[in-house]
């Protein structure tokens, strides 16, 4: 079984019969430039253009962090849906042509070596595949922690960048990098225009700073409780004091 650099057009939580769905693709596009990805990586990525654009959901009146690219999406108890149940969401993207994110806390039995036979120097490693999420899910994805901008990498806060690239992750296996320094995920989680705001309204999630040390250091099964208290005391001081200011 082998994983690919490659869009196979796989929808992620976008309600049956929507009249238009969210491709990863179409973010990864708007994140890199034509002139930052080699031939081969603009080749991969093929856009679905979006016909229904609802009118953006107010969120004023949402107690909690703005959703943003560099947010943490906490899936709160109400959310029903299995597939993001007690998941923690970095938003790699998110804006009027709507929302891209990677869940970080499903670490998967897989080993890369297994996904990526070909690259070389993989079989003396022990990473494993994450489950990223249900949209694009032939596809690997990267995030890389690093004082410098990789090469084909996106910022996404702080020292964390997003790959699509098999290039990059190909010189960060020569490098002989650590895990604690990159993650790999099989798929990701995708909103169109206007979804995401309304499931945080609905209360489907809470949203929360993210830091670099949930994502590469902490133990993955610890991880939605942890923050899961930290939002939901931030919702409670912001109800408590609707004078106070989120970042």
């Amino acid at each position: 079984m082998s994983m690919l650099f490659s869009n196979d057009g796989s929808r992620g939580r976008v309600p049956a019969g929507a009249a238009a769905f969210f491709a990863l693709g179409l973010i990864i596009s708007a994140l890199f430039s034509a002139d930052t990805l080699s031939a081969g990586a603009q080749s991969d990525l093929r856009a679905v253009k979006i016909t229904d654009d609802p009118a953006a959901t107010d969120l004023d009146l949402f107690s909690g962090e703005k959703p943003a690219k560099g947010k943490f999406l906490v899936a709160s108890r109400a959310l029903s849906d299995p597939r993001f149940q007690e998941s923690v969401v970095l938003l790699i993207a998110y804006g009027p042509e709507g929302a891209a994110g990677l869940i970080i806390n499903r670490p998967t039995k897989v080993p890369l070596a297994e996904m990526l036979p070909s690259v070389p120097g993989m079989k003396q490693r022990a990473d494993v595949i994450y489950y990223g999420g249900p949209v694009e899910g032939s596809r690997i994805l990267m995030l890389i922690r690093s004082d410098k901008k990789p090469e084909e990498s996106n910022r996404v806060f702080a020292d964390v960048y997003f790959s699509a690239s098999k290039n990059t992750l190909e010189r960060m296996i020569v490098a002989h990098k650590p895990e604690k320094q990159f993650r790999n995920y099989a798929g990701s989680a995708g909103w169109f225009p206007g979804q995401l705001d309304g499931e945080l309204l609905r209360g489907d999630w809470i949203v929360v700073r993210a830091d670099a040390g949930s994502i590469f250091e902490k133990n993955p099964a610890g991880i939605w409780r942890e923050l899961f208290r930290r939002g939901s005391a931030i919702q409670v001081r912001n109800c408590d004091n609707p004078y106070s200011e989120t970042h």
